[in-house]
């Protein structure tokens, strides 16, 4: 995903520029201080000693009804690299969710619960085609990628009001896909082949696209803990690229020339654990870093490449 969503307001991938890279990095530090503290801490706590068995690694089939509701309450440092966009206020570190995961007759509605944030891999409206012992493939519908305003980026994120005035909304990229998932003993590997529908261009046009989704979650039981260690490779194509960090004729300034972007990859690294505190109530914390091809700084808008998202809180299950 190349952007994220925060209450009303989405960042496009976009990061500090270098007089505000110094708070920001203050605000990692401390953030990455918690959760080391808490994961050490925690690490060293009593045993669970009832050895329940984890299906997490096997195709469940969503034939009854069941449901679930979680109630997330969590620190997230996310920093973008649209340029001038930073997070000074606590409220803006603060991302409470109620996550509903809903399934029948092979529909489900499902958060995916081994990323470090719902943010990371987003809500998914599905259906089950086939299942076998190893591996299954479905029908989802899911946010690929975030939209964001320019105005709203200027007026609480922060943004840099010279380089972001006049752009016009780009709107959220909405994937149809076809998911192959395939069960190890301790991991899972997941590929999406989407078409992605965006908002329209400066012509009227509508833009959509190419997205190839994949990522591999490795499961690393240690005590009570549930470590997952992630990687993924997406490829967006140019359409879509282009919509979001693009610079249109009708958006050139003085600050701001044209720019066609081209299709672009991006790699993320990722640990993500989870630690249950009581029967309803769980300790989570990650952190994920995210390399986008080289040709994505070369826009106006962008300042780097590069993001590293750090995230904590607890979970209540419902």
């Amino acid at each position: 995903m190349v952007t994220f969503c925060k209450y009303a307001l989405c960042f496009a991938m976009s990061f500090k520029k270098n007089n505000i890279r110094q708070p920001q990095n203050q605000s990692f530090s401390w953030l990455l201080a918690i959760s080391l503290v808490i994961f050490s801490s925690l690490s060293y706590g009593q045993d669970n000693s009832d050895n329940q068995e984890n299906n997490a690694n096997k195709p469940v089939i969503k034939d009854g009804f069941e449901w679930q509701i979680l109630l997330d309450l969590s620190l997230i440092y996310d920093p973008t690299i649209i340029a001038g966009i930073e997070q000074e206020k606590l409220s803006e570190y603060l991302l409470p969710g109620l996550l509903v995961d809903i399934s029948y007759k092979g529909f489900y509605l499902q958060s995916n619960q081994r990323r470090s944030h719902v943010l990371l891999g987003a809500t998914e409206l599905g259906y089950q085609l086939f299942i076998e012992e190893e591996w299954q493939l479905d029908l989802i519908l899911k946010a690929y990628m975030q939209g964001y305003d320019s105005d709203s980026l200027i007026e609480y994120g922060g943004g840099d009001e010279e380089l972001l005035t006049g752009l016009k909304e780009r709107e959220v990229t909405i994937g149809a896909a076809i998911r192959y998932s395939q069960y190890f003993e301790n991991a899972l590997f997941r590929i999406d082949f989407a078409y992605g529908s965006s908002g329209e261009d400066e012509n009227e046009n509508h833009v959509g696209g190419l997205i190839i989704d994949s990522f591999y979650s490795y499961l690393l039981p240690y005590k009570n803990w549930d470590i997952y260690l992630g990687a993924g490779l997406t490829y967006f194509s140019q359409d879509i690229i282009n919509y979001y960090i693009g610079v249109s004729p009708d958006e050139v300034l003085a600050t701001r020339p044209e720019y066609n972007a081209s299709g672009s990859f991006r790699g993320q690294a990722e640990v993500y654990a989870q630690y249950p505190l009581s029967e309803s109530w769980s300790f989570h914390t990650g952190i994920t870093h995210s390399y986008f091809s080289n040709n994505v700084k070369e826009s106006p808008l962008v300042d780097t490449n590069q993001v590293t998202q750090v995230t904590l809180g607890v979970m209540y299950v419902f």
